[in-house]
């Protein structure tokens, strides 16, 4: 931790997205609505660092990404770099700013220009940014390539001609081409094999130790999150429900989505295998959020003021730089163990149910 601000820091940050009106609802008076994909999320990344995200699929934690890069303008709530607030950056001084902060998208197929050789595009930004052009381009280019383990000789090729792992090096020398402080990495290895993923996560681990670059990494692979990230925070429908450090957080959970989500991890070793207790009741829409807290109708540990009162993230007595959304907290953290923990003598006798998105 520096004494200084954070690289990142959202506070209250709401993105809510209007659903077109039906010439139906017009006239039927029926009042404009919006999917709330991000609510009140409040997160930080620290210099050199690396923040994972996770949750199920459709908690927003792709939209929150794109937030921070500023490919979305947020609906309310502040997003602050180095302590600067940038959300009301527009035109030159965004493009700017971008220099800053670069994103790798989950699809390298659907995120590289096909029409453009590698070095247009691991070049583009660096054009955008300092108009640099020609023979200057195609060589600061041909320096970047072998920092993500590409030849220089590849600087013609299309990107088609890649594996699903070379385009992801292709994405990733993009954004490291303009040396950015921060890199918003949304599941960089969901479409590669597991060979090709720990050449990539160990390859992102070797950059931030050589150039100091921060990570926000979004994926749904918990292992990844282990070996790359420093913290972790959990999403659950636009909402941070827990984070703290990647030790604390995956070896003891403490708010019960989490537990699901964790619970539902395939354990190779049968004496460490979690029980997967089962999680009932329907998701909640995003376009009108139950009052209260919205994991409410799923959790096994609901009482009467989950229904009512929405729980502050808020600092665990005892468990140092750890917040958790949950009016039971402390007692859902007592009863952990028996839980989440199959006796080690045995499996547990039944499977039960894990919940609806695998985190894993």
């Amino acid at each position: 931790m520096t004494d200084g601000p954070p690289l990142l820091e959202t506070r209250d940050l709401v993105k809510h997205f209007p659903v077109n009106r039906s010439l139906r609802d017009v006239v039927r008076g029926t009042p404009p609505r919006a999917v709330h994909a991000v609510d009140g999320v409040s997160v930080s990344v620290e210099s050199g660092t690396t923040l994972g995200l996770i949750g199920e699929s459709g908690s927003g934690k792709s939209t929150l990404g794109w937030l921070i890069a500023r490919l979305f303008a947020p609906t309310t709530g502040q997003i602050l770099f180095e302590g600067q607030e940038i959300g009301g950056l527009r035109g030159t001084a965004l493009r700017a700013w971008h220099r800053n902060v670069q994103m790798v998208f989950q699809d390298p197929i659907g995120s590289l220009d096909s029409r453009m050789r590698v070095w247009q595009v691991v070049g583009e930004p660096i054009f955008a940014q300092e108009g640099l052009r020609g023979h200057a381009l195609r060589e600061r280019v041909a320096q970047i390539l072998p920092t993500v383990g590409l030849p220089p000789e590849c600087l013609y090729q299309y990107p088609h001609e890649f594996s699903g792992g070379g385009r992801q090096r292709i994405s990733l020398a993009r954004a490291l081409s303009v040396n950015p402080k921060l890199i918003v990495l949304d599941e960089p290895t969901s479409a590669l094999d597991v060979a090709v993923q720990a050449q990539i996560l160990n390859r992102l681990v070797a950059l931030q130790r050589e150039r100091g670059n921060a990570y926000l990494l979004i994926t749904h692979n918990v292992a990844a999150v282990r070996y790359v990230a420093h913290r972790v925070a959990v999403m659950y429908l636009g909402e941070i429900v827990e984070v703290g450090s990647v030790r604390d957080v995956l070896e003891r959970p403490v708010h019960p989505y989490t537990k699901a989500l964790l619970a539902a991890v395939p354990v190779a070793d049968a004496r460490r295998r979690r029980t997967r207790y089962r999680i009932t009741g329907e998701i909640p829409t995003l376009l009108q959020p139950p009052p209260g807290c919205r994991f409410a109708a799923r959790c096994p540990f609901v009482i009467g003021r989950c229904r009512t009162e929405a729980p502050p993230l808020r600092e665990i007595a005892g468990m140092p730089d750890r917040k958790v959304s949950c009016h039971r907290a402390e007692d859902v953290a007592e009863i952990a163990p028996e839980l989440l923990l199959a006796p080690a003598e045995s499996p547990p006798a039944t499977e039960k149910a894990p919940p609806s998105g695998s985190a894993g």
